[in-house]
């Protein structure tokens, strides 16, 4: 039964090769990247000058990893950020070709980068995704980030709670906004369903810009009773 199933397998991808989800050219056989050789070569991974806590990408070629001085003058509530990459070039296409064109379809190649970027995390008790208020849901018909979440939970083998965190104001979008007016955006904008008892959680979103989206949902969680907060992200901006 096995080997039947291998043969069917074997004369789909004959039929059906699998194609590149952001140029649509065939994958070569056998391939372990998520995107064809050419898109791969732009998405531009974090340099070894990034923070240690936020994974903000310093200017410097010479840095090393520091902590920023953002992150040095006040500890955010979230523990460490893993990020696949800067959100520019290639990463800045498949995001937004995933979550403003209607391309649920890149959740697995951009969970499988994300799951490249996880090293050294410690297996977290639950995976919660950034949430979307309900207008803002309808109008998308997805959530990003949940979709994101489940990959990340079927590569982790660790449960999902979609419902855990709402997002209880309709904010305006976040783009745009300097720093200071995304975090004033954002007050009171999140609110934990349940207590809980000391889990530790993994928070996922798919682009972090200032942070000040996962700075909320990181500080809700933990007033609800979470241990500790890790966020993985597909992009990581910089201060421009």
């Amino acid at each position: 039964m096995f080997r039947l199933a291998e043969e069917v397998k074997g004369f789909f991808a004959l039929l059906f090769p699998p194609a590149c989800p952001l140029c649509q050219k065939t994958l070569p056989p056998e391939t372990a990247l998520p995107f064809c050789s050419a898109c791969s070569k732009e998405i531009n991974p974090l340099p070894d000058g990034s923070c240690s806590c936020c994974a903000l990408p310093f200017s410097s070629e010479n840095s090393s990893a520091h902590l920023c001085d953002s992150c040095s003058r006040s500890q955010p509530p979230f523990f460490s950020v893993y990020s696949v990459g800067i959100y520019d070039a290639g990463l800045r296409k498949a995001i937004h070709l995933f979550k403003y064109e209607g391309g649920h379809y890149l959740d697995r190649p951009l969970g499988k980068l994300m799951e490249s970027a996880l090293d050294n995390l410690p297996v977290p008790d639950i995976i919660v995704p950034v949430p979307l208020h309900s207008i803002r849901l309808r109008e998308r018909t997805y959530n990003q980030s949940l979709l994101l979440a489940r990959e990340l939970g079927t590569i982790l083998s660790c449960p999902v709670a979609a419902t855990l965190l709402e997002r209880v104001r309709n904010t305006p979008q976040q783009q745009g906004l300097r720093a200071k007016e995304r975090t004033k955006n954002l007050r009171d904008a999140f609110s934990c369903r349940q207590l809980l008892t000391g889990e530790r959680i993994l928070l996922v979103d798919d682009v972090m810009t200032t942070g000040a989206t996962v700075v909320a949902c990181s500080q809700v969680l933990l007033d609800s009773g979470a241990a500790e907060v890790r966020v993985a992200v597909v992009g990581r901006a910089g201060r421009g």
